[in-house]
């Protein structure tokens, strides 16, 4: 087991396609590679005008951003955020994340109990992201 994964050594996974159609979440600490039981933790960048959809799970998950500027969106709520911020997100409450700024936004994801990473996986095996839902 591994006690620490840097960026770049986690497993890369391709949402809605590949290197140049999709986007990438990177999975660095979950059951199989940590032993952890309690989180599943990973990291992503997106581009200027990139987005996360508006999706919802049963996990809740903290989203860091440490690099870039982000509208998080929690139920209906926008949220404008910035380098070394934190958003918490409930159990089942929709959310979506969009790069508002000039620059790579860059944040980390961290959902409990650990088990989401299965659905990442899943949405790379399919070449699909996060099912669109409407907006709150």
């Amino acid at each position: 087991m591994n006690n620490v994964i840097r960026r770049g050594n986690g497993e890369m996974l391709w949402l809605g396609g590949g290197e140049n159609g999709g986007r990438p979440v990177e999975i660095l600490v979950e059951p199989g590679t940590t032993g952890t039981r309690a989180f599943t933790m990973g990291a992503q960048n997106l581009p200027p005008g990139g987005r996360v959809p508006t999706h919802r799970h049963p996990y809740e998950e903290i989203l860091f951003v440490y690099q870039g500027r982000a509208r998080i969106t929690v139920g209906d709520v926008p949220h404008e955020v910035g380098p070394e911020t934190a958003v918490f997100v409930p159990v089942d409450v929709s959310h979506s994340i969009e790069n508002v700024g000039a620059v790579e936004l860059r944040l980390t994801f961290t959902l409990s109990p650990p088990g989401y990473e299965n659905v990442f996986r899943e949405l790379a095996r399919a070449r699909t992201d996060h099912p669109l839902q409407a907006e709150p």
